[in-house]
């Protein structure tokens, strides 16, 4: 097949867990090019082969990327313009969880900044090739249930002056930032309706695996994952990788909802709530510098 029959696809956070499931079940798409974005080439490398000896006709480029710095996505993006190929959809997979206070290189609690805020920064950078898809443009925000634990916005703290003092652990941390990629989603999808553009946006809890990850953090899941084991059933990891792999699809061209697994659900009361996606909306801008109404859609 040529590449200019394919869907152009970046896919962050492809290396681990459940986006590297994902992938064994997309790769087995012909009409797929693979970005995938990492931090480790090297690792990026043997996910590639592993992900060719599914598919030996796979099509995947690896590009290095760092979604705590808002100078690498900014090269990232700079790197993919240069390519001159289209984009038709984009995963927002990548995330961390830490059990202690780290900093982004540019100042943000590491969470938040990678998770929220390097995940908008990517998308509101990747717009303009979105728009211009000719299957109309798909993305893709992997949250989570947790988002449920949270019931206030409370960004001035985790978006503004957090340091190791007022940190609240990395559970809190998490839900919150999972929070934001729910609101985010959400609003992001009313501005591109607002524009008229053909852009689908969704959000994802991708379900919840307890034996793969207390397999592979040991004390950590004691500590930070045990509390939160009550609002999950576990899944397999590969129907957590399917279901992320439909809405990376979206054949159904669905859009502006939230998914658990692949099937439409209703977020949170506090997570419905028009007048906190538009908050969250606008301090995010803010803090990416970001005017919405410049971007050439």
């Amino acid at each position: 097949m040529e590449t200019n029959n394919k869907k152009i696809l970046i896919f962050s956070g492809g290396t681990d867990g459940i986006g590297r499931n994902s992938l064994n079940f997309l790769v087995k798409e012909d009409n797929l090019k693979f970005i995938l974005p990492v931090r480790n080439i090297e690792k990026g490398e043997k996910v590639v082969e592993e992900l060719k000896q599914i598919n030996s006709n796979a099509d995947i480029k690896l590009m290095r990327m760092d979604l705590s710095s808002f100078e690498s996505i900014k090269d990232f993006v700079k790197e993919f313009n240069e390519m001159n190929e289209p984009l038709d959809i984009l995963v927002n997979n990548a995330g961390v969880i830490n059990t202690e206070f780290k900093s982004t290189s540019d100042g943000y609690e590491s969470t938040m900044g990678v998770n929220h805020l390097g995940s908008s920064l990517l998308t509101f950078l990747l717009l303009p090739k979105l728009n211009r898809s000719q299957y109309g443009g798909n993305i893709v925000f992997v949250s989570s249930k947790m988002h449920d634990r949270i019931n206030e916005l409370d960004f001035d703290k985790v978006l503004g002056n957090e340091n190791k003092s007022n940190f609240n652990g990395g559970t809190y941390e998490y839900c919150k930032s999972k929070l934001y990629n729910l609101l985010f989603a959400k609003e992001l999808q009313n501005k591109l309706n607002d524009k008229g553009s053909a852009i689908k946006v969704n959000a994802l809890h991708p379900g919840f695996a307890v034996t793969n990850l207390f397999d592979n953090h040991g004390w950590f899941a004691n500590k930070i994952v045990l509390p939160i084991l009550v609002y999950f059933k576990g899944n397999k990891l590969e129907e957590m990788g399917l279901g992320l792999a439909d809405l990376t699809l979206n054949k159904s061209n669905e859009k502006g909802k939230y998914f658990t697994l692949t099937k439409v659900t209703e977020p949170s009361k506090f997570a419905s709530n028009p007048i906190n996606a538009t908050k969250l909306w606008n301090k995010t801008c803010q803090l990416l510098s970001i005017d919405f109404d410049k971007i050439n859609l």
